[in-house]
């Protein structure tokens, strides 16, 4: 935690240090988000990281941002999101994963500053239109922090799975970890005012629990809780529902068996829409004050 608190700071201290007198924009974004982990989607074989991601899972995302353009090119964006993830083992193609019967839901929070490089821009994309139309795509990479917090539900309840060390006291982990934005985008501009835009992101992470999965099935006495003996092994559950394709696979679920994979992170993806409102130096505001001092100097000036 103690790192990823670190490069939160210096990252609003770049951007401050970088926020000076140029062409800007701010505004919203709202879109859908999606997770890269240890639990299942619908496949029947593993797929490259990007493709394993269960659409049926899909849930929503929003934050809000600010843009500096330093040059036609080049550009920095602080943001922060929202970001739900989810997933489930009963969806997943892959008969060992249904039968262990996994299951997750996690809020993220994400804190972010990126720097966008636009490869292609127009001026003016429509020439015969009243209305000028701007078009910009890019590519964009950096870095952030978000805060995660995993819930599963039994009963028709939900439980916050990081306070209950689901993989023994020993494995505890902060609510807190790094995360690395890398993606691509495309902003319209009209008038040079009103800025539409739509982005894809993945998210790498510095962490394994996302989704509260990632080593061995924990002993019971180093469970703390009575919850946390009920969430660790859930394959009971699933032996239970009567799918034939299952049997045998219980000596796979006992203490000290491996429950995920510690060698590969959790990532997410974010894929939003955005409106922004954008600021030029050479708005009416600015210039009406920028002339009334030069004029005021002009009066002063004597020959």
């Amino acid at each position: 935690m103690k790192k990823a608190s670190a490069l939160l700071i210096i990252l609003f201290t770049v951007y401050a240090s970088l926020s000076a007198q140029y062409s800007m924009d701010f505004g919203v974004s709202l879109g859908g988000s999606n997770y890269v982990g240890e639990t299942g989607g619908s496949r029947t074989e593993p797929k490259p990281w990007l493709l394993d991601m269960n659409l049926a899972k899909t849930n929503i995302s929003f934050g809000g941002f600010y843009r500096i353009n330093f040059t036609r090119n080049i550009a920095a964006k602080l943001s922060v999101n929202y970001a739900r993830i989810g997933g489930a083992d009963s969806l997943s193609g892959i008969a060992s994963q249904r039968a262990r019967n996994l299951s997750f839901r996690t809020d993220i929070i994400e804190a972010s500053l990126v720097a966008e490089y636009y490869f292609f821009t127009m001026n003016n994309l429509s020439r015969s239109s009243r209305s000028r139309i701007d078009f910009g795509s890019y590519i964009f990479a950096g870095g952030g922090v978000a805060l995660f917090y995993p819930y599963a539900q039994y009963d028709n309840k939900w439980y916050y799975l990081r306070p209950l060390q689901t993989e023994g006291v020993d494995n505890a982990y902060d609510v807190m970890t790094v995360a690395v934005p890398l993606g691509a985008g495309a902003t319209f501009t009209f008038d040079k005012k009103i800025k539409l835009g739509i982005e894809f992101g993945y998210r790498f992470t510095f962490t394994d629990y996302l989704d509260d999965i990632s080593t061995r099935y924990a002993f019971e006495e180093d469970l703390p809780f009575q919850e946390s003996i009920l969430l660790a092994n859930r394959s009971e559950e699933a032996f239970r529902r009567g799918d034939a394709e299952l049997a045998g696979f219980a000596p796979y679920f006992s203490e000290g068996s491996r429950r995920g994979n510690p060698e590969a992170n959790d990532g997410y993806f974010l894929g939003q829409i955005s409106i922004s409102y954008t600021i030029t130096n050479r708005n009416s505001f600015g210039k009406a004050r920028y002339n009334k001092i030069i004029n005021r100097r002009r009066k002063r000036t004597k020959f």
